[in-house]
């Protein structure tokens, strides 16, 4: 194998379509699936944990509010390295997410997933109180909010009491203020959209 092939190596998830240039970045990625995260935030009362001491300190910059990461094209501060990047791609126009079933091509892997499944006709989002599935989250959270189908209904509800909200942003702070001891409160807020007597979530796969 010549230098040239060895550079070309893909490493490939086994549990779904990402491939990496370098094995740690594949071990890191295969942390998603397992839902292993060993870095504990350090700050008190914060139950946060993280796949990475990197992903960690960047975690750990939203409580001291260091900004760390500067733009040299402007005035941009980022909290984060990922976040200087994505932000960097609006001055040099790169968009290396592609794919590769048409020309689309994204600024971030989030966005690329969610327009393959205009492809796939994959619709892993569905209503927890209703039949209404979408190939994105955000429509979802525009079926609930402003259809005006489930008037009254709450997005986020707490799975310890009985707190519920259609504010992320509330019901983040309701479980740091309220529930120091959920261990992965990451995991509490992607499962909020539970409705009380319903087994749905607003996650569903």
């Amino acid at each position: 194998m010549t230098h040239q092939q060895q550079i070309a190596v893909k490493y490939e998830c086994d549990l779904c379509e990402r491939t990496f240039s370098e094995k740690w970045a594949l071990n890191n990625h295969k942390k998603l699936h397992s839902g292993e995260k060993p870095y504990k935030c350090a700050w008190p009362s914060c139950h946060y944990s993280f796949l990475n001491l990197s992903a960690m300190k960047d975690h750990y910059r939203t409580h001291t509010g260091e900004k760390s990461y500067l733009c040299d094209m402007c005035g941009f501060a980022g909290g984060t390295r990922h976040a200087l990047t994505k932000h960097r791609r609006q001055h040099t126009g790169e968009r290396p997410f592609k794919c590769k079933f048409c020309n689309f091509a994204s600024t971030t892997q989030s966005h690329l997933s969610r327009h393959k499944r205009v492809h796939t006709g994959e619709k892993p989002y569905r209503c927890p109180w209703c039949d209404y599935r979408s190939n994105c989250a955000e429509n979802i959270r525009k079926h609930i909010l402003h259809t005006g189908k489930h008037e009254g209904v709450k997005m986020y509800n707490c799975p310890k009491c009985t707190f519920g909200t259609n504010s992320p942003m509330e019901f983040r702070n309701h479980l740091k203020e309220n529930h120091p001891d959920i261990e992965n409160p990451d995991l509490a807020y992607l499962h909020a959209g539970m409705s009380v007597g319903k087994p749905q979530t607003l996650f569903s796969s």
